[in-house]
């Protein structure tokens, strides 16, 4: 018996596509697109956190080598850049000192030498001599074959010009001594807590930044694929 066309049984599904169709199934609608707006929040915000961490990383480099007691003494024993007086020892030098303001007395011998010590440092000045102190951050500089030590730190109240004295006391034959500006106490470790905080920052923001740029790529890639 023939059924005529229309009024036989019909499939639930729809009817399979010729072969090389390249569409959906006739009558199904495509898939919407995937949003990439998170992706695209999160390649921003990682590219920015990798910047800020470069500028914390530069920063905390700056900070470090402003810390270093840099420019006390050249590779031939001679003071360095940061020297505002020197001579030997025994010996005297003369220096204008600002008034409130630390000075650091450092010895330079060639490395394994003795040097001397603070109570071998006097500081004459118009008004007396000043109060010759241990100093309250010791630094060790050290540039080709010799070093230097601070061994004393001296203030002075107001500005003027003192005369700086070392005796030949333990040191070795041979040994110089060289007057910087000092360190104060609570700046040295501010200082050195900003660059360990600026460190951290750095670390902190390139890895995070890292993981939020490479997520946010993946995910576009991802949401791109049909």
């Amino acid at each position: 018996m023939t059924t005529p066309p229309g009024t036989g049984p019909t499939s639930p599904y729809p009817a399979q596509p010729p072969s090389g169709y390249p569409g959906p199934y006739p009558g199904v609608p495509p898939r919407p697109p995937r949003s990439t707006r998170g992706a695209t929040v999160l390649v921003v915000v990682g590219a920015a956190l990798l910047v800020v961490a470069l500028v914390a990383g530069v920063l905390g480099v700056t900070t470090f080598v402003r810390a270093l007691p840099t420019g006390v003494v050249d590779g031939a024993g001679e003071p360095g850049s940061a020297a505002l007086a020197s001579g030997d020892v025994p010996g005297e030098a003369e220096i204008a000192l600002v008034g409130g303001e630390p000075y650091s007395v450092w010895a330079v011998v060639p490395i394994g030498a003795e040097g001397f010590d603070a109570d071998d440092v006097t500081v004459s000045c118009p008004d007396g001599d000043l109060q010759v102190r241990h100093p309250s951050v010791s630094g060790s500089s050290g540039f080709g074959s010799y070093e230097a030590t601070t061994v004393a730190e001296v203030s002075s109240p107001s500005a003027e010009t003192c005369t700086v004295s070392v005796a030949q006391g333990d040191a070795s034959p041979g040994a110089t001594f060289v007057i910087t500006e000092g360190w104060r106490f609570g700046e040295f470790f501010a200082t050195v807590g900003g660059t360990i905080l600026l460190w951290f920052v750095a670390i902190g923001g390139t890895l995070l930044g890292l993981g939020l740029l490479v997520g946010g790529i993946v995910w576009r890639l991802v949401a791109r694929r049909p």
